[in-house]
């Protein structure tokens, strides 16, 4: 299948890749598990992939994993995607894989996590019928085609197998910043985005604390691959973080507001939204909008917190008022964290 846009509004890779990098690195602390509560994002892929009608559900498992790349293929987020038996295996293999500079990324900082959207949706398909793949290896060639062996093993908690490949790919000739420019549909980012929001909301109380902790790794991130530089000034520092968003495909212009008590931003047809509308159906009380999650953290690290956000809808456009306060050093309970963990 050849990747299409479509004609569809499409996000830069500047504006995803950030986001799974501050996915993976929040839950670095918790080693393996970390990886399940990603696939718990990978699951609300799929729940909002399949009530969009992106893609069908099969009971064939092989099937609806091919369904799901298929979607993602359609995306742009790889030129083709294939699963064939090799022998007890499976190969599976992506063509211009967008994930590689960011898998790259991650390595480099020892982060065992794999926050690859079609991986943990993968995972979350075949943790559904209790198995897992346990990787056996991979190899990257030249034109950046990625092929991963792996075979299914009984089992719902992630292991060093079922993370790491007995036989990695050598990424060093990968630039980590290589894909900034690409893009990926709007669909296939909407649905990441609503993953995000679902994954998360299992830790109740925790969850904003968590998703704090991604806005951190998205700045890190933007400063060290899109070199942006964040002036001292709050509202300074938020236009440029606005600018960095619109350019990238967010909404067509983000406007802000800046006072003593509270921030005001004018999404202008906002990419966001459908994910907005759908989370407030379910009343769902996390957000998950990449500038929301990046400005949390740009406002933390100048001594202020978030105690109210207030969203107006207005057509295509959204309206979001932040009350501010006096930060506390409230971090999220990693104890906690991880007894939850145990629940999954």
């Amino acid at each position: 299948m050849t990747a299409t846009s479509g004609g569809e509004k499409v996000i830069q890779l500047a504006v995803l890749d950030p986001l799974l990098y501050g996915a993976a690195r929040a839950f670095d602390y918790l080693g393996f598990r970390g990886q399940d509560m990603l696939d718990k994002v990978g699951d609300g892929i799929v729940q909002y992939g399949l009530s969009e009608d992106y893609f069908e559900k099969s009971d064939d498992v092989l099937q609806f994993v091919m369904n799901v790349g298929n979607f993602f293929v359609q995306n742009g987020y790889m030129s083709n995607a294939s699963v064939k038996h090799d022998g007890n295996m499976l190969e599976v293999q992506f063509g211009n894989y967008r994930f590689l500079p960011l898998m790259r990324k991650l390595r480099d900082r020892n982060s065992c996590m794999i926050s690859c959207p079609i991986c943990t949706a993968t995972n979350a398909i075949t943790k559904s019928v209790g198995g897992l793949s346990q990787r056996i290896s991979e190899n990257v060639t030249q034109d950046g085609t990625w092929i991963l062996k792996v075979t299914i093993a009984p089992g719902t908690e992630h292991t060093e197998r079922t993370v790491f490949a007995t036989k990695p790919g050598d990424l060093q000739s990968i630039d980590s910043g290589a894909n900034l420019n690409k893009t990926i549909g709007i669909r296939a980012f909407q649905s990441i985005l609503y993953g995000l929001a679902y994954g998360f909301e299992f830790l109740g109380a925790q969850a904003q604390l968590l998703l704090d902790n991604v806005g951190s790794g998205i700045i890190e991130f933007m400063q060290e691959e899109s070199k942006l530089t964040f002036p001292s000034q709050l509202e300074d520092a938020l236009n440029v973080l606005s600018t960095f968003m619109s350019k990238g495909g967010l909404a067509d212009t983000i406007r802000i507001q800046v006072s003593k008590s509270e921030v005001r931003v004018h999404f202008e047809n906002s990419r966001y939204l459908p994910v907005l509308q759908r989370l407030r159906q379910e009343d769902r009380k996390l957000v998950s909008c990449p500038f929301t999650l990046a400005a949390r953290s740009l406002m933390k690290a100048r001594g202020l917190a978030v105690e109210d956000m207030n969203w107006q809808i207005a057509g295509e456009n959204a309206s979001l008022v932040m009350a501010l306060v006096p930060v506390n050093e409230r971090e999220f309970d990693e104890e906690n964290v991880s007894k939850m963990m145990d629940g999954l």
